[in-house]
């Protein structure tokens, strides 16, 4: 099962598919990956595709092709993953989404003008080690954040207020920030350093706890298909055309079965991202449980699958020139971001705790 993209939708990934094999194909990303900086005319073409605007309204700038951002932003999430293109879309999406009545940051989000992100380390989501007391009418926040975008304009960050999970929109700006390296070389990982550092209570984003961590979890999941399903076809491909002994090595009874639990996987992890998506896109409310279901599969699967298709591909796989290995850190290091696997499973195990009690 698979998600069925409208009329609209399939414009926006057709345009968007020829805009990035145009733009930013493999070679540029590689250039990306040995430490060029990504050209800010990407950017701002991407926003005039309406990437960063699905989750703002039309009145200041934004819009959705279907109706449904959710979905938008998942499709479009899969074709980013399938084609392994850097950041700021899920992290800026997500911000987006989870904002209300900040006009002016959502028009230039909406625009391009400026990028938002979220701690992505880890459980950052959950418990990202960052502090606020109250102090008069304002929040001191203290901690260190890892963030996928170190030029963020602004930071979506969750903090424990008087023992509660609290969410404040911060200006980077002025942050000393340490860039970080990363499993994977198509990202971008920077620390965040907050020392007392004082916002205004109406800074505080009310009520988007859940729907940020939610939102953030469902992205890189859709990133993580997006890679798979490249990858797999990458492997299938290669199992067709690699000759071995007079035969294509797919006719090989060990190469058949492990390109049907590869294959297995992928429709799979595309089965439970659609479920996943319709849960958030409904605003349902075991929304935020099925998408840790999708992470806890897609996340706790994806190591092991790259390794198959590396099995397949034999010793080209492991040469530096081969892209097998970009994939396979992108879904590796998804696995980690937004939520660890142990994190979704607990969260899963407490939907049902006062059920179980």
């Amino acid at each position: 099962m698979d998600l069925d993209p409208t009329d609209g939708q399939a414009l926006l990934l057709d345009t968007s598919a020829r805009f990035v094999d145009d733009r930013m194909p493999i070679e540029a990303v590689r250039a990306f990956a040995d430490g060029a900086p990504l050209d800010p005319g990407y950017v701002a073409a991407a926003a005039q595709l309406g990437w960063f605007a699905m989750f703002v309204d039309e009145d200041l700038g934004g819009g959705s092709v279907s109706g449904d951002p959710v979905a938008d932003a998942v499709l479009l999430a899969q074709l980013r993953g399938a084609r392994l293109q850097p950041e700021p879309f899920a992290a800026t999406n997500t911000v987006a989404g989870a904002l209300s009545g900040q006009d002016a940051i959502l028009s230039e989000l909406a625009a391009g003008k400026a990028s938002a992100t979220v701690a992505v380390a880890g459980d950052a989501l959950w418990d990202d080690g960052l502090r606020a007391e109250r102090s008069g009418p304002d929040l001191v926040l203290s901690g260190t954040v890892v963030v996928d975008d170190p030029a963020a304009s602004w930071a979506l960050l969750t903090a424990t207020l008087e023992g509660d999970a609290v969410q404040t929109l911060v200006p980077t700006e002025s942050l000393p920030r340490i860039a970080l390296g990363c499993l994977d070389v198509t990202r971008r990982l920077a620390a965040l350093s907050l020392d007392a550092v004082r916002v205004p209570a109406a800074a505080l984003v009310p009520h988007a706890v859940e729907r940020t961590r939610t939102l953030a979890t469902l992205l890189s999941v859709a990133d993580s298909v997006g890679a798979m399903d490249r990858l797999f076809t990458m492997t299938r491909q290669y199992a067709l055309d690699r000759i071995a002994f007079g035969r294509p090595i797919d006719s090989f009874q060990a190469h058949k079965h492990l390109l049907a639990d590869v294959s297995l996987v992928v429709e799979s992890a595309k089965a439970v991202l659609a479920a996943a998506t319709r849960a958030v896109s409904a605003d349902a409310p075991h929304a935020g449980e099925v998408a840790s279901i999708a992470k806890v599969y897609v996340g706790g699967r994806a190591a092991r699958f790259g390794q198959d298709c590396l099995q397949v591909h034999g010793g080209i796989g492991f040469a530096w020139e081969h892209d097998l290995h970009l994939y396979l850190r992108r879904i590796t290091a998804n696995a980690a971001l937004c939520g660890t696997v142990d994190r979704h499973r607990d969260r899963i195990v407490a939907a049902h705790a006062e059920e179980l009690r």
